[in-house]
């Protein structure tokens, strides 16, 4: 019986482990959710470093345990070490000076951006900008304690997002979505000192955790960068490739060489949403190892295809809908999509069967264990899906 750990690395050399690996991502309602339905501890505050404004918990090794997953997350703090801050007027700050307001809905909440804070600024501007500090104290805090603790002892693979930004994604949320897209038309020289400046502080924050914690990790994440909508990517290709592919050749390079070195088993994970088949072969040239998450209902992307002409040099993390199946289906059609997922995305390895996006709280937790019960039962190699 291999290693968790080892059952990881297996499927991401393109090998058939015993079973398909599992994986988990989950906002912080629905991580509370999880916990209460089964009994375990609910803290009423997370640390500062475990979530983030975008709602996402590092999954604690209690419920990986329970769950029988393979991969466990970990990852930098800001540089304060405090997350993100609330203001008196109940808005949140995070470590790039953007603020957010806390949007209500039925099932939990949100943070939406109020006014960009380089919405009106010009090139000559951002030299000013109080720009997150990668090297500070903050960030790395107990981190490397954690990650030789969870090496040491636990055989779970470990998976590390360091930057906590982006390129092109943080671009969209320090200037506007938008108006990020005017400048590539209207003010280009602005978009690649910008895009500059994004890719230098990523790289930084990756040089260091790679340093820190490299050679214990099975995955680095990438920070994300959604690039498509359902329907088609955000921009042309043409566009992509002259402002952003230039800045991920340069990050994905740089953080791999660095990866590598320390620990040449290990692989770097991209993050991207949507509909970006178009551009999948330029995110491979550049060093994506592992495309996240497989997202089966944007168009263009089915399963089968992807699996098909990039199985050989890509592996997915992700594949169980979480806009219809899991949030609206029933445990019966939640486990027979899994083992539709199985059956595509497993044969020869490069498969970590995931939720195709976060978990959220309006999701119901018979569907989670549906999940997970299912990739259990039916994804043994040798009988895969059966």
């Amino acid at each position: 019986m291999p290693t968790h750990r080892e059952r990881v690395e297996t499927a991401l050399d393109h090998r058939e482990p015993d079973r398909v690996p599992l994986g988990i991502w989950m906002t912080l309602g629905a991580y509370k959710k999880l916990r209460q339905h089964l009994g375990m501890p609910v803290r009423d505050a997370y640390p500062p470093g475990s979530t983030t404004w975008s709602l996402d918990v590092h999954v604690e090794q209690d419920l990986i345990e329970r769950l029988e997953l393979d991969v466990i997350r970990i990852g930098s703090s800001t540089p304060t070490g405090e997350g993100f801050v609330e203001e008196a007027d109940g808005c949140f700050v995070d470590e790039w000076n953007i603020r957010r307001r806390r949007i209500e809905f039925e099932s939990g909440y949100y943070l939406e951006i109020e006014n960009p804070p380089l919405g009106e600024a010009m090139a000559g501007d951002l030299a000013d900008y109080p720009w997150p500090d990668p090297t500070a104290d903050g960030c790395w805090n107990g981190l490397e304690e954690k990650a030789r603790r969870l090496y040491r002892e636990t055989d779970l693979a470990i998976l590390a997002q360091f930057g906590r930004g982006g390129i092109y994604e943080q671009a969209k949320y320090l200037r506007g979505h938008e108006q990020i897209l005017l400048d590539m038309i209207l003010n280009p020289e602005f978009v690649h000192a910008l895009f500059a400046k994004l890719c230098e502080i990523e790289m930084k924050f990756n040089e260091i955790g790679i340093k820190l914690i490299g050679k214990y990790l099975t995955q680095v994440r990438l920070s994300p960068e959604d690039l498509g909508t359902m329907d088609n990517l955000q921009i042309s290709p043409a566009t992509f490739r002259e402002f952003i592919l230039p800045y991920y050749q340069k990050s994905f390079g740089h953080t791999q060489k660095l990866l590598k070195a320390e620990n040449p088993r290990a692989k770097l994970q991209f993050h991207t949403c949507g509909s970006v088949y178009p551009i999948i072969n330029d995110l491979i040239a550049a060093g994506m190892e592992i495309m996240d998450p497989l997202q089966p209902i944007a168009r263009g992307m089915e399963p089968a295809r992807l699996k098909a002409n990039f199985g050989d040099r890509l592996s997915w993390w992700g594949g169980i809908d979480v806009q219809n199946t899991l949030p609206f289906g029933t445990p019966e059609e939640v486990a027979a999509e899994v083992r539709t997922r199985l059956r595509e995305m497993s044969p020869g390895g490069g498969y970590i069967l995931s939720s195709s996006h976060r978990l959220q709280p309006d999701i119901p937790v018979a569907n989670i264990l549906a999940m997970y019960d299912a990739a259990r039962e039916f994804g043994v190699y040798g009988r895969v899906g059966t």
